[in-house]
């Protein structure tokens, strides 16, 4: 049996890196921290297992107060965003080819868009947003000066990815 999910189709992580790189508005963004933020644009419904700090507890109540469905229930979020990493990266390496980000940066784990404008019909997409993946911009962007590594940051809060032997 084939079945399709867009956690691991190519170019809907492309569409979804696009947009969260539009929406966020930074210069620079950590590989890792993209590779989260993507995962919970992908399965917004796991953003109820994030562990908050206290000054983002309205988000907090917008993700628990969502009654949870078995059906969108990861078994294990870990080994999830473990095999979409090499779509993430297809997808990094695609937009370095077309020149959308800089891939000098992306060989250092660092992600920035370049000058080189997206296309209108795509930057159009970007602002069809269901309510649940606005709230989820919404948790990033409430989470973007979060740091990404040492306890209780973005790493430790989510339990996606391991930061006990981080080299920065």
């Amino acid at each position: 049996m084939l079945i399709y999910h867009p956690a691991f189709d190519i170019y809907n992580c492309v569409f979804r890196i696009l947009q969260l790189l539009t929406e966020m508005k930074q210069e620079e963004v950590e590989l890792d921290r993209l590779r989260i933020w993507d995962f919970y644009l992908t399965f917004p419904n796991e953003a109820r297992n994030i562990t908050y700090p206290t000054a983002l507890s309205e988000l907090k109540g917008i993700f628990k107060k969502k009654a949870p469905n078995p059906y969108e229930d990861l078994i294990d979020p870990k080994r999830i965003i473990e095999r979409m990493k090499s779509f993430q990266l297809s997808a990094l390496k695609c937009l370095a080819s077309y020149g959308l980000i800089d891939s000098k940066l992306l060989a250092k784990k660092i992600i920035r868009r370049t000058d080189k404008e997206i296309p209108k019909e795509l930057a159009e997409k970007f602002k069809e947003l269901s309510v649940e993946k606005a709230n989820i911009i919404k948790l990033i962007i409430g989470f973007r000066e979060l740091p990404l590594y040492g306890k209780f940051g973005l790493k430790d809060r989510t339990g996606l990815i391991e930061f006990k032997y981080d080299q920065r």
